[in-house]
């Protein structure tokens, strides 16, 4: 699943790859729905954590 992207995704991989806004994407950060890490001001998100979100809200 997403072959084409990184393992290590920043925000506007998160966008691309949901099809969502920028504020939807540093929603599901902030909200700690998908799992990350700051560096500095950086967002680091694994993309196993997108993979798990998924997941966990497949309906």
């Amino acid at each position: 699943m997403f072959k084409g992207y990184p393992d290590a995704l920043s925000v506007k991989d998160l966008q691309d790859m949901l099809g969502i806004s920028k504020n939807s994407a540093y929603k599901l950060v902030n909200d700690q729905e998908i799992e990350h890490t700051k560096i500095g001001k950086r967002i680091i998100i694994p993309k196993a954590s997108v993979i798990s979100y998924l997941q966990r809200n497949h309906r």
